[in-house]
């Protein structure tokens, strides 16, 4: 079995992976603050490409071909409620109590970068908060155990140990 190698990046490649990363955190910032009732998907998705060709950059996800013959539609991904990953955005009008997953990406000098958050939409039941919260919890947990040379059973342990710790601590 062939072991693939760990390409290590320059310092001057680690400061344009950074910029890349923050293009995405400024546009996710944007939206996490616009997110609100009465918004749709499409309008978020409409300011998230503002916000990265303003910063000089280019979406990751508009017209990845991805498995598909049509190319996908928009800027970020937004998904509600039930849905889980990848959702396009749409006409969709954001409600009270929804949870909306934004998903975006962005190319900056030919470096990539991508990152998701949960956003609560106005008020949201107590249930689904401790839910998103947990799960946040648990991708800490897995974060903090990764490191190179580490197994990706460590990590799986660390998320599932911290779903345990989460389910006895309240009852379900």
């Amino acid at each position: 079995m062939r072991r693939e190698q760990v390409e290590i990046k320059s310092r001057s490649e680690i400061l344009l992976m950074r910029e890349a990363g923050l293009v995405v955190w400024r546009t996710l910032e944007k939206l996490r603050a616009e997110a609100c009732p009465g918004v749709t998907t499409l309008d978020l998705d409409d300011l998230a490409e503002q916000t990265i060709r303003g910063a000089g950059a280019v979406p990751s996800f508009k017209g990845y071909p991805g498995n598909s013959t049509v190319p996908f539609p928009g800027v970020i991904c937004a998904s509600v409620n039930e849905e889980v990953v990848h959702g396009i955005p749409s006409r969709r009008v954001l409600r009270d109590g929804d949870l909306l997953s934004i998903d975006c990406g962005a190319i900056l000098e030919g470096w990539h970068g991508d990152s998701a958050i949960t956003v609560p939409i106005g008020e949201v039941a107590p249930d689904k908060l401790a839910l998103s919260a947990a799960c946040e919890r648990s991708l800490w947990a897995g974060l903090a155990v990764a490191h190179l040379g580490g197994r990706l059973t460590d990590i799986s342990h660390a998320v599932e140990s911290s779903v345990l710790a989460d389910e006895r601590a309240t009852g379900s």
